[in-house]
Parts: structure tokens; sequence; C-alpha cells
């Protein structure tokens, strides 16, 4: 796990039911030590395995400190 000493930050996505009808799905992406919301998507998505996989490819990016508009607090 020698890759696990570059990321510059850790954290995981939760994909959440955003509304009922039509249903819409969405991620956010939390800090691991302090489950602190970082960055959540901007809209929904038709299928829960569209929003995992943006909500992925947007925690893999954070994780290589590449830049990303956190959420307002």
């Amino acid at each position: 796990m020698q890759a696990e000493r570059h990321k510059r930050f850790h954290g995981y996505v939760k994909v959440e039911v955003q509304g009922r009808a039509p249903r819409r799905w969405g991620w956010a992406i939390y800090r691991s030590d302090s489950e602190t919301l970082v960055l959540r998507a901007n809209t929904g998505f038709a299928y829960a395995e569209d929003a995992w996989k943006a909500g992925q490819s947007a925690l893999h990016a954070l994780e290589a400190g590449e830049a990303a508009t956190p959420i307002a607090a």
C-alpha cells in the first residue's frame, strides 16, 4: 500500500437519493478523519451507478491533489 502515502486527501464517497419522483441520485465526499462534508454533486443522476462513478472520479482528483471546488460552509 505504498500508493496510500502519496494521497493528499483521505475520504470516501457516499451516494444518496436526492428526490423521490423522479428518483435522482447524488454523491458527496466526506473526510475520513472528521466526517466533514467536502464536496458534493451539483446535478442529479438517473442511476446510482452513474453517481458512484462520478463521485469516485472526483475523489481520485482530490486524492491526487488536483483542484476541486469545495462546497460552501
